[in-house]
């Protein structure tokens, strides 16, 4: 039985090394060679239960970039969203000087910097959404990041699954 059992974990970590895993190049998935259509990535994401969120985001960057008029509106939206934010974050900031400067001195530090705290931190939140505004080759640094995510995660769910079963066959 000890024989049998060693074999099958022999066999099973050889077809483990010999298994080529899933590569992404330039907006192609490939698995031994072949060419992976973005419904059998999808399909993998679920089975396996990993970088479904990653695909999702890739394929909304990978959009963007085929689609300029998306693009112009997005990052029209995520520039009036930074502007606006920004300007509440700064005149936050300023009231919080403002209250800091005039008051008495107490009140300046129970007051005044928590309110110049919250101002800067409102700031510091408009960046995010400057930070979303993309040119074409930024969309596609954003696919590829996010797409090479999906593949890491899914390789590993694979080696885990494969190494499982070989200490199941071990025992």
């Amino acid at each position: 039985m000890k024989l049998l059992t060693t074999i099958a974990a022999v066999l099973i970590s050889i077809s483990a090394f010999s298994q080529d895993y899933i590569e992404y190049d330039n907006g192609t998935f490939t698995q031994n060679g072949e060419e992976l259509s973005m419904e059998q990535i999808d399909d993998l994401t679920v089975l396996h239960k990993a970088g479904r969120g990653n695909v999702r985001r890739g394929n909304k960057f990978d959009l963007m970039y085929k689609d300029g008029d998306l693009r112009a509106r997005n990052n029209v939206l995520n520039s009036i969203a930074g502007a606006g934010v920004l300007t509440i974050g700064l005149q936050v900031g300023s009231l919080g000087l403002l209250v800091y400067s005039f008051a008495d001195e107490p009140r300046r530090f129970r007051v005044g910097i928590p309110i110049m705290v919250a101002g800067v931190g409102v700031c510091a939140f408009s960046f995010k959404s400057f930070y979303k505004v993309s040119t074409s080759s930024g969309s596609i640094r954003k696919r590829d990041k996010q797409f090479n995510k999906v593949v890491d995660k899914l390789n590993k769910k694979v080696a885990y699954k494969l190494n499982q079963a070989i200490k199941a066959a071990n025992q």
